[in-house]
């Protein structure tokens, strides 16, 4: 009798480590696309604030652009450090004890990636829908607030921030010292009459101290 083709198991725990894979190579793609996206929106935010020099701090798309770069960078580290967190957990305990907080790790991160996946939108296209623009707004507000402590501390830190790039574009004009070629010598020569009349002056002031 021919012996029977053995079949491959393959466990939960290897399925997990292989939709972890797929995740990893998700966030390593997309973080080289939001790399690129927050280049390109910096250089958006330089650009309109070099057109509004007076007006920019009150310019709402450039706030909401920088707001976005924040949210864009803090969705990326939280996508990170929840892939992170689930390889430790595969690592270090049995599939079987934690199945269920893995795979609800597993959702939260794909979450992130579909959050991200929605920041390729067009910011005119934001701002064009005024729902859609308060309600992407209230969101980034939400979560740049837990992040930095606070809503107005998130206002203040984005003006410190427009105030650097505002000085990057415009730095102040250096003050020129005049220059000290023309001045006369401190030790200039005394010339041949005046010191003439310097020998005079002393003579007439002995005469006197003797008379």
């Amino acid at each position: 009798m021919g012996q029977k083709n053995s079949k491959i198991q393959i466990t939960e725990t290897d399925k997990a480590v292989l939709q972890l894979k797929r995740s990893k190579d998700e966030i390593h793609r997309f973080t080289k696309r939001t790399d690129i996206l927050i280049g390109s929106e910096k250089e958006q935010i330089k650009q309109l604030i070099k057109n509004n020099p007076k007006t920019y701090k009150n310019n709402n798309k450039i706030r909401l652009l920088l707001k976005r770069v924040h949210y864009q960078e803090h969705l990326l580290q939280q996508a990170s450090d929840q892939l992170i967190n689930l390889e430790h957990m595969l690592a270090n305990i049995e599939f079987k004890l934690i199945e269920s907080q893995f795979m609800t790790g597993l959702k939260k991160g794909n979450d992130i990636l579909t959050k991200l996946n929605k920041e390729f939108t067009n910011i005119d296209e934001v701002i064009s829908d005024v729902q859609e623009q308060m309600a992407y707004q209230n969101e980034i507000n939400d979560v740049l607030a837990n992040s930095v402590v606070g809503v107005n501390s998130v206002e203040d830190q984005i003006d410190k921030e427009l105030d650097k790039l505002e000085y990057e574009l415009n730095p102040p004009n250096k003050i020129e010292m005049p220059s000290t070629k023309e001045l006369p010598s401190l030790r200039e020569k005394v010339e041949p009459n005046e010191r003439d009349t310097t020998e005079e002056s002393h003579n007439q002031e002995r005469i006197a101290l003797s008379s």
